[in-house]
C-alpha cells in the first residue's frame, strides 16, 4: 500500500503537472470534503479533484507545482509549494506560494484545504495597487 506522501506526490505530479485526471479516481475517496475557497463542495471527491486540476491548467498555461517542503503527521500531509506558469488571459508570468493540507484514510484522500497566495497572484497581474513606500 502506498503511503500518504506518495499519494500526495501522485496528485501533484500526475494530476496538476501533467494533467492526468485518472489520478483523481485512484487517490480521491468518493466521500470527500473540500475546504478551498471557491471550489465545489457538492460533487464526488474524484470529480472535485478533476475540476481543480482542469481549472488550474486552463487558467495558467505551462502550469507547474514544485513541492518545497512536505510533512506527514498522522493521516495528514502538509505541503508548501510554488506554482508557476503564464496567466492564460493576460500572458503574464506568475509565481505564487501554495499551502496544502490533505487528510487520508485507508489509502485515499478524504479531505483537502488549499491556500494559494491569491494576493501575490492579483499583484503580479496588476490588479492590486502598488505597495506604499
Amino acid at each position: 500500500m502506498r503511503d500518504n506522501i506518495e499519494l500526495f506526490r501522485l496528485v501533484i505530479e500526475r494530476g496538476f503537472n501533467r494533467g492526468d485526471l485518472s489520478v483523481a479516481d485512484e487517490v480521491c475517496a468518493h466521500r470527500f470534503s473540500e475546504h478551498q475557497y471557491l471550489l465545489p463542495a457538492d460533487l464526488s471527491g474524484p470529480e472535485t479533484l478533476k475540476i481543480e486540476i482542469q481549472a488550474a491548467r486552463k487558467d495558467v498555461r505551462d502550469f507547474s507545482l514544485t513541492i518545497e517542503d512536505m510533512v506527514a503527521s498522522g493521516g495528514k500531509v502538509w505541503a508548501r509549494m510554488v506554482a508557476t506558469g503564464i496567466d492564460a488571459r493576460s500572458g503574464t508570468p506568475i509565481t505564487i506560494s501554495v499551502m496544502d493540507v490533505c487528510r487520508f484514510e485507508n489509502g485515499m484522500m478524504v479531505e483537502h484545504w488549499g491556500i494559494p497566495d491569491r494576493f501575490a497572484l492579483l499583484h503580479q497581474l496588476g490588479l492590486l495597487p502598488e505597495p506604499r513606500e
